[in-house]
């Protein structure tokens, strides 16, 4: 009897193994496949019934990301390699008057961000007089509100990052305000010498006439 009961407690056991794998394989046919990579897999729809009539209709669109996409994702990934600094636009030379305001400004890229340093005649300009710097991710820019003579010479960006330094200068060339009563007398001779030039044409045109 013993034998007989363990028996039956086996073939119950292998049954129930039997019936679960079959559960197991029957919920894995019915899963749904999705689509190719980059196109929506076919929308399901779940719907409430009462009886044989739907009440509601839900859909629900299943994407997946486009292959394309994820190499952009890559491409913008490797812009944050570590790469030693650079300048994409270097700083232009300057002419300007004393009084005047003026500009230097310089684009430039690296990894990690780099440090930025501006000097004018070899000077840092927070020691100069006169200078505002301001310094964004991959912009920078020196102002002289109002240039003073002492402000004339070179203007250097440096930027370093610990993969290198680089810099980039200009020629700042300030000149001295022209005196009203020099700026009047040059005013008169560029007006005496456009008469002149006219009373010579019109005379030329004379002789061209009696020709």
């Amino acid at each position: 009897l013993l034998d007989e009961e363990i028996r039956w407690k086996l073939q119950k056991l292998r049954e129930a193994k039997r019936a679960a794998l079959k559960k197991k394989q029957e919920s894995l046919m019915s899963m749904p496949q999705e689509g190719p990579l980059g196109k929506p897999s076919p929308p399901k729809v779940a719907a409430t019934t009462v009886g044989s009539k739907p009440l509601t209709v839900h859909v629900v669109k299943q994407y997946s990301r486009p292959k394309a996409m994820r190499e952009r994702w890559q491409v913008q990934s490797g812009l944050l390699e570590p790469c030693p600094p650079l300048f994409v636009q270097e700083v232009k030379p300057q002419e300007t008057v004393v009084g005047q305001r003026c500009t230097f400004s310089c684009l430039f890229h690296g990894r990690p961000q780099p440090s930025v340093t501006w000097y004018n005649n070899a000077k840092p300009v927070g020691r100069v007089q006169g200078t505002a710097v301001h310094t964004t991710e991959c912009c920078s820019t020196l102002t002289f509100p109002s240039v003073l003579p002492q402000h004339d010479g070179t203007v250097t960006c440096v930027i370093f990052n610990p993969l290198g330094t680089v810099s980039t200068s200009a020629a700042l060339h300030v000149r001295q305000p022209m005196p009203a009563y020099k700026y009047i007398k040059k005013e008169k001779v560029e007006m005496k010498v456009k008469e002149k030039n006219e009373e010579e044409k019109v005379k030329e045109e004379e002789r061209e006439k009696e020709k």
